[in-house]
């Protein structure tokens, strides 16, 4: 009995509670921090080297680098900020949209075929996590140079807010590019939905081209105001800060006149611009800003409206020649200028702001993003009605897909071939078996009769008589009828047996 028991505590002893698998191999954790830490360790690497070259190039102390650098990464997420009692919350648009690409590339990147959802969630909260860390060290920073340079720390829920946005919807959008011509997506997305990425990218292309030639064309058209303004900066160092300066606010002054182009308005201040009506007042001095009009509104202005119209005929044409049906090229002319209506109304968001003395920069949101869609939607299905009525839609077969294209390939077949298959196909539904029924009596070798000349009335020829073989009836299938080809060896099947 003692062995025994000695035994069932020995076997006690060795049992092992099964070892767990770790949630995070070590390959999966690195990349997860690289994906992190990698971007927002780039930008604020770049931002200290443009702070530290801007202090040394002004011949200023260094006491405040930290907290330039700290709201530098603010200015990049546009966290609004308070600068010695002024307030200032529009920023640059385009540091904002290449840090955007940039997360949206290095995520891309992490995506591939063996990627699980559980993956795909880990990559995308490492995306949002990693900056609300480098976020939370700038905000303790900003608080502590506040004495220094007077740069007050902005409201901590609306920094992580801010961040947690900009980098959640790069990184989103990353992980769908990366995903998108992937095999597990393309059998759940339908055909019309992927095909119709290209034609929104075009369109948006049109957009924002047409939007910053008439930024270029208002350039020009004030370029005595926009040199008196970059001589105002006395000295070459002055004259690089405002024209830099310039280039980073580029984006939002093309945004701002693709609200006016669509029948929006823009605002600087006291200054309203819109296609109907024009309103002046006070200014800053960027010389980017010297496009605003001086005068009152006038006519050739509604010209600017070719802008969106020329984005939906884009769209609608490349959404009907990528498909068959009218219905779903109309459906992919609406889903695209959704997305091009939500975009537009996502930046212009997040290109207002105020601009202390000077007030509110802004576009008209919600109206900017209603008339893009409403514009290019109703353009758009227009121009895809019309291009499927004058028939350049995609054709029914697609000469790409094998199953499709060999139907077609046979058709193209020698006839000759053609009638050689055919004999002995047996259908796939009924199994007819095909009879090849001989007359009796004829030999193939009666096929080469002699030609008999009209003009030897002499001779008489006899004709053999083709034997007509009655169609078979519906019990007994599978009967073929020789014509009067019978006698030259040719094999006639009937309707029922060729349709194999």
């Amino acid at each position: 009995m003692s062995a025994v028991l000695n035994q069932e505590r020995r076997g006690r002893r060795t049992t092992r509670p099964p070892q767990r698998r770790p949630i995070l191999s070590p390959a999966e954790s690195r990349t997860l921090v690289g994906v992190a830490f990698r971007i927002p360790g780039i930008f604020i690497a770049i931002i200290a080297t443009v702070v530290l070259v801007t202090l040394v190039s002004v011949n200023s102390e260094l006491t405040g680098t930290f907290g330039a650098i700290a709201g530098l990464w603010f200015a990049i997420h546009q966290v609004p900020l308070s600068i010695a009692g002024t307030s200032l919350g529009v920023f640059p648009l385009l540091p904002t949209l290449v840090l955007a690409v940039a997360v949206a590339r290095g995520v891309a990147r992490t995506v591939s075929e063996s990627t699980t959802r559980r993956e795909a969630g880990w990559t995308l909260g490492a995306a949002v996590l990693g900056p609300l860390v480098v976020t939370a060290v700038a905000l303790a920073v900003a608080a502590d140079a506040s004495a220094a340079i007077g740069l007050q720390s902005p409201h901590a829920l609306l920094a992580f807010a801010w961040v947690a946005g900009v980098h959640a919807i790069s990184a989103a959008a990353g992980l769908v590019y990366g995903a998108w011509n992937l095999e597990p997506v393309s059998r759940r997305v339908p055909t019309w939905i992927r095909e119709l990425a290209a034609p929104t990218v075009r369109a948006a292309s049109v957009l924002v081209a047409g939007s910053a030639a008439i930024v270029l064309v208002a350039m020009v058209a004030s370029w005595s105001t926009l040199e008196m303004l970059l001589d105002a900066g006395n000295g070459f160092v002055g004259f690089l800060g405002l024209t830099v300066l310039s280039v980073l606010y580029l984006p939002n002054v093309i945004l701002g006149s693709l609200a006016v182009a669509v029948g929006s308005s823009a605002h600087v201040g006291d200054v309203s611009v819109s296609l109907f009506r024009t309103a002046g007042g006070p200014v800053p001095p960027l010389p980017i800003l010297s496009v605003l009009p001086e005068g009152p509104a006038q006519t050739v202005w509604m010209a600017m409206l070719i802008v969106p119209v020329a984005a939906g005929v884009f769209l609608g044409r490349d959404c009907a020649r990528r498909t068959v049906d009218v219905h779903y090229a109309l459906s992919s002319v609406w889903l695209g200028s959704a997305v091009l209506g939500v975009t537009a109304l996502i930046l212009g968001f997040a290109a207002g702001g105020a601009l202390g003395t000077f007030g509110t920069v802004q576009v008209t949101v919600w109206s900017l993003g209603l008339l893009v869609f409403a514009l290019v939607a109703v353009v758009g299905s227009v121009a895809a009605a019309v291009t499927a009525w004058r028939g350049g839609s995609k054709q029914a077969v697609d000469e790409t897909d094998p199953v499709r294209f060999e139907p077609v390939a046979a058709i193209a077949q020698p006839v000759e071939q053609q009638s050689v298959e055919r004999e002995g196909v047996v259908h796939e539904d009924r199994a007819v078996e095909a009879e090849v029924v001989e007359e009796p009596g004829v030999d193939d070798s009666a096929t080469d009769a002699p030609v008999v000349s009209a003009e030897a009335d002499a001779e008489i020829v006899d004709v053999v008589d083709a034997e007509v073989v009655d169609p078979p009836s519906d019990d007994e299938p599978g009967g073929v009828t020789q014509g009067d080809e019978s006698a030259a060896g040719g094999v006639t099947q009937t309707d029922e047996s060729s349709k194999g």
